[in-house]
């Protein structure tokens, strides 16, 4: 095995380290966020991320021999708990390197910025000692790095519990494909999660939740895209009573009389979304009625994409 120049002994993971990178979507709010009974009558907080991909994150981890880590911008604290903790775990603890990440998605904003930055911080490192992470393993990574996750760092969809790193219920299917209208309702607000308490659901609102993820579920094994918008607009609704959007009652209402499917908010964030039916013949009108309306609230940035 060739030694690394400084490499204290030889490297015993059977491979030389490399340049390591990784690669991963954002988010842009929740289809579902909030609190279901499990089979133990355990009340499980939780969450499905409608998932982004006109935004991303991406990381380049350089491995040293010195053991010292860093990252660059150095801010990204909880990216550098993430190389730290996946060292630990693939038991290459004595690792240094430095962490570079590139990323365009907003942060403080509910579009999963520290979650995207931590996938690629673990999915870089993994990759340069050749190794790979499951999708469960990097959740539990992600979680114990920034104590409360999203769920996108999963191809299928999933009922996640964001502050434990594990999967309640897998659908094991793709999230039907929507079409995405999404505006920051508050574009120089911003909502740090960590600093944002978990909403005190009352027992109505439990019982909701749990009547939401059985339809959650229908939807999603049906590829039933209206129930699943109704759904996300239920979903938003409760979440006004603990982080009131601004103008939500207005662009709700714009929502419903486009035909929209519905709406999705970010449950810890400021962006909300309108959604609507890819496949609808008058789709394009629609989009069109909806940025006019958007355009009289005042509302004149809007990110258009598929889930």
């Amino acid at each position: 095995m060739t030694r690394l120049k400084g490499w204290p002994e030889e490297y015993r993971y059977g491979v030389r380290p490399k340049i390591g990178r990784g690669r991963s979507i954002a988010q842009y709010g929740e289809l579902f966020q909030g609190q279901v009974e499990d089979e133990k009558g355990r009340q499980r907080r939780c969450l499905m991320s409608l998932p982004c991909r006109a935004m991303s994150s991406e990381a380049k981890f350089c491995p040293g021999a010195d053991g010292v880590l860093s990252v660059d911008p150095p801010y990204k604290k909880k990216s550098l708990k993430a190389v730290e903790m996946t060292l630990a775990y693939l038991d290459a603890p004595e690792l240094g390197g430095h962490l570079s990440i590139e990323s365009t998605v907003p942060e403080a904003k509910g579009c999963g910025s520290s979650t995207a930055d931590c996938i690629v911080a673990a999915v870089a490192v993994a990759d340069s000692i050749n190794r790979s992470l499951s999708e469960e393993e990097l959740a539990k990574l992600v979680v114990g790095a920034e104590v409360a996750s999203d769920n996108f760092m999963f191809r299928r969809a999933v009922l996640f519990a964001h502050r434990e790193g594990v999967v309640l219920e897998d659908y094991a299917k793709l999230l039907p494909k929507i079409e995405i209208l999404g505006i920051d309702t508050a574009p120089e607000g911003r909502v740090e999660t960590l600093q944002h308490p978990p909403s005190d659901y009352s027992w109505r609102q439990r019982q909701s939740f749990c009547t939401l993820a059985g339809a959650m579920r229908r939807a999603i094994r049906k590829n039933d895209i209206r129930l699943l918008g109704r759904v996300a607009t239920a979903s938003a609704c409760i979440n006004e009573h603990f982080l009131p959007k601004p103008k939500f009652a207005e662009i709700r209402r714009i929502a419903d009389l486009a035909g929209a499917l519905g709406v999705g908010v970010a449950h810890s964030g400021t962006v909300l979304s309108v959604l609507l039916d890819p496949a609808d013949e008058f789709l394009e009108k629609k989009v069109d009625r909806i940025q006019a309306d958007f355009d009289g609230l005042g509302i004149t940035q809007m990110l258009r994409f598929q889930s």
